[in-house]
């Protein structure tokens, strides 16, 4: 990184004093504490905590220190995003965010950027063994999607990003999904609860990408902290998330799709309009949530968050478990997802030819954990059921239930009629945060347990052998030892 002027961190003292006073030029890019910091604090989410959030691992430079306390003043401000691009020419920052791979397919990924003002931007992407870069653009916009459609399947490729300053924006590489199964397995790797207090952790996020996963399922918890309708401050918390450099390499090799559960929507339990007497706005939180990140359904009208895709032969199935949901009709039928998701949910599963599908909410599918606290099984168990149904009836499809909410690490095996099962794979570790304990009170359906305090991510292997699909379950710690595995039955 460039050497960070003192005339630069002079100038930067007198915007923080003239923006608030002086409170916060005081602890701007000092060496922060860089003890772990607990999910208690982390929650409290004041400056102070989040740059020791920043810290909490390796003590990051103090340009970067700054130019973070000077961009949560901005945009907590009255217009954050001219105050935000201030910021940006007085650090010569030509980037916000990413770029950030999402909507892997076998034929195309797509870029996303933050910038602190509108420009168009241009990918060149090639073949890794060599080959003619293919240039893909788009118009001027602070959000930036580039989709790059048109590529070969099972396929290296790697990136370039530039802005039509001709500033260098970031690049990295991407392998395609596979058109199907073959005996070369396909991985996917998942979990919850970064909870900020994980995304500067580098162990886990390099494992994802050196244990060659195509993408990331992060289903919920990931970045903003309870932040409720206060978008200065969800943005603050974007900020730090785009600022970490493990996240920023993950990011940029390795496709992620992202769900929200409620912290990231609004705070401890919330969901649908109103939580604690207070009101929700959903459609703001959802468009703010979708200019973030890089998921396959942008649509900023729709109501909800939830999407569908095909990662090459698997069909990935997205919930909203939290912002469609009906308060006072809870207990009721579709009072967790809303009738209008529901009956998507229940044609995508009618539907899908997929050997797997992977169908992800932010909560728990089973009741085996605190008694199924704020999921399923206190909303809507009648809907639950419906669902369960059809994939029992899934003839060709195994259909895999992804989830978060409860940390700690937990596989089931939910038993159904006819001596079938559903498995349900709970991977709330990304944060190693505390929660309940490893193992419910009835053990009978469970299929390994680890406990709350744990780091560790889960991942999927699917491949074909002798013409017969197989899916592999393992969590993989810190370390990179695979501390479960769970060879799915059909």
């Amino acid at each position: 990184m460039r050497e960070y002027s003192q005339l630069k961190r002079q100038q930067f003292l007198v915007l923080a004093a003239t923006t608030v006073g002086g409170t916060l030029a005081a602890r701007a890019g000092e060496t922060s504490d860089p003890r772990i910091v607990s999910l208690k604090d982390a929650h409290k989410g004041t400056l102070e905590i989040d740059l020791r959030i920043m810290n909490q691992y390796n003590v990051q430079p103090r340009e970067m220190q700054d130019f973070y306390t000077a961009g949560r003043v901005a945009l907590t401000g009255s217009n954050p995003e001219a105050a935000l691009a201030g910021c940006c020419r007085l650090f010569n920052r030509a980037i916000l965010g990413g770029p950030m791979l999402g909507d892997l397919t076998s034929s195309g990924v797509s870029v996303w950027q933050h910038l602190p003002e509108p420009v168009s931007v241009e990918v060149k992407m090639a073949p890794k063994t060599g080959g003619v870069f293919t240039t893909f653009t788009s118009e001027a916009a602070r959000f930036q999607v580039v989709r790059c459609e048109g590529l070969l399947p099972d396929t290296e490729y790697c990136y370039t990003v530039t802005d039509s300053k001709g500033r260098e924006l970031g690049g990295g590489d991407v392998m395609t999904a596979p058109e199907a199964l073959s005996e070369k397995p396909l991985k996917i790797a998942f979990g919850t609860c970064f909870h900020k207090v994980g995304l500067y952790r580098p162990e886990l996020l390099k494992l994802v990408r050196e244990r060659d996963n195509r993408s990331m399922l992060v289903l919920g918890d990931s970045a903003v902290d309870g932040r409720g309708n206060n978008y200065g401050l969800v943005n603050a918390d974007y900020l730090l998330r785009n600022l970490s450099r493990p996240w920023q390499q993950l990011a940029a090799n390795v496709p992620v799709f992202a769900i929200w559960d409620d912290h990231d929507y609004w705070g401890d339990d919330s969901g649908g309009t109103t939580t604690r007497g207070r009101s929700i706005d959903p459609v703001g939180l959802r468009k703010s949530w979708k200019t973030q990140w890089n998921n396959p359904e942008r649509d900023m009208e729709r109501k909800g968050i939830y999407f569908q895709t095909q990662i090459g032969p698997i069909h990935y199935i997205a919930l909203d478990t939290r912002s469609c949901r009906i308060q006072e009709a809870r207990g009721e039928l579709n009072s967790f997802l809303g009738k209008e998701q529901m009956d998507w949910v229940k044609h995508q599963l009618r539907e899908s030819t997929a050997p797997y599908i992977l169908l992800s909410g932010g909560t728990m599918w089973s009741d085996y954990i605190s008694n199924g606290k704020d999921s399923w099984g206190t909303w809507d168990k009648e809907g639950r059921e419906e669902i369960f149904q059809l994939i029992d009836a899934k003839k060709d499809s195994q259909v895999i239930l992804l989830c978060g909410d409860r940390h700690g690490a937990r596989g089931f095996a939910i038993p159904r009629p006819g001596n079938k099962k559903i498995y349900e794979f709970e991977v709330a570790t990304l944060g190693g945060v505390p929660g309940p304990g490893a193992f419910g009170k009835d053990k009978s359906a469970q299929l390994f347990g680890l406990p709350s305090r744990s780091w560790a991510f889960g991942e999927f292997s699917f491949c074909e052998v002798d013409g017969v699909p197989k899916a592999t379950f393992r969590l993989v710690n810190e370390r990179g030892e695979e501390v479960e595995t769970v060879v799915l039955e059909a």
